[in-house]
């Protein structure tokens, strides 16, 4: 629910969304509200939250002029419904004055964005043009997508879309505005040529079309833009532009716009457009309004460069902004080489020679200049800089030092800007969504360059999403791999992504060169760590997923794992997980840094060496975690081995592919149980398959537990006849090979196969009674599983006291499925032995 908000009170944690679809996150986490009518009653509550709505307002709102004659019946029949899906009966009270959602108003979407939009807006007027910025980005953030998309049918909700939809583009008005009244030379020409082909007759927008041209030195464009809605205005309405139009054309005209201006110093002119990237060049500006030393930290071809040179165009220092590449700079020379430049700025000084000299001199060049130094990739240098920044800033009072790094400096007084991979689509995002992606973005802007006409729609935008999200979002890859679309279809170049360190060449000549080539940017990280950190990374490599520090250690084997975690995270090779677990902290390698290792460790022959430990560690740990699943504890483990999935699937694969029977048998049948608690996850089924297809010895009953849980899995997937019959002779097969009562899935199996394969009231004969000698859990699961059956063999009365026992034993262990599914099936037995007054009251 990434656009609810939270709210804490008496009903607990309560989020509510309405800005897209209809959502809802109560304490006990993401509930769906079924039924077209339901989600409308909830919605139309929801736009009141905090207050009473009258029951006439209600039936009005959810059925107008259509309303059933017992209108106040259907709708507290409605109210009692939706009481039952809010799952807590005071989230939804009622008494004189009407029903009350009982959230607080901030716990609304909606309510939260009006709020903000009104507090930017006020911001704006008291010229805080960046602090409404930031305000009204968060507002706008908070949509998902059309206002109550899937309650539109409702008689209410068409009126309060609308009134939402113009809130949301004022909204937005009033943040391009902001943004210009800060003289930036963001790229808010593109975003507002989108904005005025979305809503053509919107004078306000094509106002700040005018300007945000003009201000980018465009100003013939900007004329141009306001004859063509000069003319669209008069051919639709026969009317002149309004005083904003005028204001802003008379403003060019007349040059009173000033052009984004540079700073004098050396920074060079771009040769090509800025993309995805404003928010970072607005925090860090607004930073060194504050600060005296920023570092841009991130992972080599993130385009700290670039960003660097970007932030300095909007800083404006009496004395400029200078930037010191320091890539072909030893660390001897780093003093030196930013004396040189600063030597630009004098003539007639003669060169001092030792080290100390070189420093004074420096400090005393720019000892009261104000200016900003960009001291541009440090990481190889990275003592030499961080000492040089430290004496220059304690002995230049008006410096400012901006450095780019993978590391940071490490000196007093930083602050450190992580320079993130740009975003990328979400999975599921509609085209409009994938395509306004920073990632996607870059990637059109490129591919156009050098093949005139691409466009990201159909089959080429599904290629281009897959490159961007496979290259990690890192812009010196996606720039690679748009480049070959000169020779190469995109479909084509996503196809060939499994070989990128050989596709992905040809960088500009005019850059470094460790930015032609994919394979260089990252060599160029890798001969930067020392042995230990080299060798951690490159074991870590074979992980799929995220992975904890235990599983590191497991993996890794080598020096001080937790150090070495840290140190790699620090030279932007290792990514903490967001939001980060205060328990288990979890990290992740970009795919590309991956594959690189995969690399490194496939030329030592170790992959599978390494591959052995990452499976013998998740065979540990499921084998841990599946007692702990029929326990209290049951909840934490479910998230843990949810956050292991693609870890656990890829030690089953390696043990069935290097033939490893016994170890994958041992995943099979450690993850059985959770599987069946996750209603079978679509992998489940091609897991348990390629355990059965491994070759080689095994525990003959293991082997048959994992066939079972195959042919349970299968059941829920097949709906003809004849594959049926097969998956329940595959169970009955299996069944006589184990002993009964030994496993879970075994007594599921067995329940399963009474009631798929039709028997009669006698079947519950073939399950296994409980036993006192077996654990707490097992017999409650065995009542349970005969209650199931006995009532579905009309046994309603017996079936009644076998689910209470078990309710008693799930109880006691405060086990969560069990309780639920007893709770559940004991309300339907007792309904069927005319009890529906116990029914109720069981639940």
């Amino acid at each position: 629910m990434a656009n609810a908000i939270e709210s804490c009170g008496a009903s607990g944690r309560v989020r509510v969304g309405i800005l897209g679809s209809l959502v809802l996150d109560t304490a006990t986490g993401p509930t769906r509200v079924g039924g077209a009518r339901l989600r409308a009653l909830l919605a139309r509550l929801v736009l009141d939250a905090g207050r009473a709505v009258q029951p006439a307002t209600l039936v009005e709102a959810l059925w107008g002029e259509s309303a059933p004659a017992d209108h106040l019946h259907a709708l507290q029949s409605l109210v009692s419904r939706l009481r039952r899906a809010l799952d807590d009966p005071g989230l939804l009270t009622s008494g004189p004055a009407g029903y009350r959602l009982a959230v607080e108003p901030d716990a609304v979407d909606a309510v939260r964005f009006e709020r903000l939009a009104r507090e930017g807006r006020r911001a704006h007027a008291q010229s805080r043009p960046a602090e409404a910025a930031a305000i009204l980005r968060e507002a706008l953030s908070l949509w998902r997508g059309p206002a109550l998309a899937d309650v539109r049918e409702a008689p209410f909700a068409a009126v309060e879309a609308e009134r939402l939809e113009r809130a949301r583009l004022a909204a937005l008005e009033d943040r391009v505005e902001a943004e210009l009244a800060l003289g930036t030379d963001l790229d808010l020409v593109a975003e507002l040529e989108s904005l005025t082909a979305a809503h053509p007759l919107r004078e306000r927008l094509h106002a700040q079309l005018i300007r945000a041209l003009a201000l980018n030195g465009r100003g013939a464009e900007a004329l141009a833009a306001y004859q063509r809605i000069r003319g669209l205005l008069a051919d639709s309405f026969g009317s002149d532009p309004g005083q904003q139009l005028q204001e802003a054309h008379l403003a060019v005209l007349r040059g009173e716009l000033p052009r984004s201006r540079r700073s004098h110093g050396n920074l060079d002119v771009p040769l090509s457009s800025f993309v995805g990237r404003d928010d970072d060049v607005r925090r860090v500006v607004e930073l060194l309004g504050r600060v005296r030393l920023v570092t841009l930290v991130g992972p080599g071809g993130a385009g700290k460069t670039r960003l660097a040179n970007t932030i300095g165009r909007q800083l404006t220092p009496s004395g400029g902004v200078w930037s010191v590449p320091l890539a072909p700079v030893g660390a001897d020379d780093v003093p030196r080489v930013v004396l040189d430049l600063s030597r630009v700025r004098e003539a007639g000084v003669p060169r001092p020679v030792t080290p100390e000299a070189v420093l004074d001199h420096l400090v005393e060049t720019l000892a009261d200049d104000d200016l900003v130094l960009v001291l541009d990739n440090c990481e190889h240098v990275i003592e030499a800089a961080a000492a040089l920044a430290g004496a220059l800033l304690g002995r230049c009072p008006r410096l400012r030092v901006l450095a780019t790094s993978r590391e940071p400096l490490r000196i007093d007084g930083e602050t450190l800007h992580p320079v993130l991979p740009l975003e990328l689509p979400a999975p599921g995002a509609t085209v409009e969504q994938a395509r306004a992606c920073a990632a996607v973005r870059l990637f059109h802007d490129r591919a156009a360059a050098v093949r005139p006409g691409f466009t990201p729609e159909g089959g080429a935008l599904t290629a281009a999403v897959e490159i961007c999200r496979r290259l990690d979002g890192l812009p010196l890859a996606i720039e690679l791999a748009a480049a070959r679309l000169r020779a190469l279809p995109v479909e084509v170049v996503a196809a060939r992504l499994d070989d990128r360190f050989r596709l992905l060449t040809g960088g500009s000549r005019t850059a470094l060169p460790r930015h032609r080539t994919l394979s260089a940017a990252v060599a160029w990280s890798w001969d930067l760590l020392d042995t230990d950190e080299r060798t951690l990374l490159e074991r870590l490599s074979v992980v799929p997923g995220t992975f904890t520090e235990d599983a590191a250690e497991a993996i890794g084997q080598v020096g001080d794992v937790r150090e070495l975690l840290t140190a790699l995270v620090d030279k932007s090779l290792l990514h903490p997980v967001e939001p980060a677990d205060p328990v288990e902290p979890r990290y992740r390698v970009l795919e590309t840094i991956r594959e690189y290792g995969l690399a490194q460790l496939a030329q030592r022959d170790e992959a599978d060496v390494v591959r052995g430990r990452h499976a013998g560690f998740f065979v540990q740990l499921a084998e841990t975690a599946d007692p702990y699943l029929r326990t209290s504890g049951q909840l934490r483990w479910l998230v843990r081995l949810s956050a292991e999935r693609d870890n656990l699937s890829a030690a089953i694969r390696w043990a069935a592919e290097f033939g490893d029977a016994d170890l994958a048998v041992r995943l099979g049948v450690a993850l059985c149980w959770f599987w069946f608690l996750r209603d079978h996850p679509p992998e489940s089924l091609d897991l348990l398959g390629r355990v059965l297809q491994a070759r080689g010895s095994t525990d003959p009953r293991a082997r048959a537990l994992v066939v079972a849980a195959h042919a349970l899995a299968t059941t829920e997937t097949i709906s003809r006849p004849d594959e049926s019959e097969a998956a329940f002779d595959r169970i009955r097969k299996a069944l006589e090979r184990v002993a009964p009562g030994t496993h879970p899935i075994l007594e599921m199996a067995r329940l399963a196969l009474a009631v798929g394969a039709g028997r009669d009231r006698t079947a519950s004969d073939t399950l296994s009674p409980p036993d006192a000698r077996t654990d707490p859990w097992s017999r409650s699961l065995a009542l349970l599983v005969r209650g199931v059956l006995t009532m579905n063999t009309g046994h309603a009365a017996e079936a009644t006291h076998l689910l209470s026992r078990a309710l008693t034993g799930f109880e006691e262990l405060g086990e969560r499925w069990g309780l639920g599914i007893t709770l559940s099936t004991l309300n339907s037995a007792l309904r069927r032995a005319g009890d529906p007054a116990g029914a109720l009251g069981s639940v």
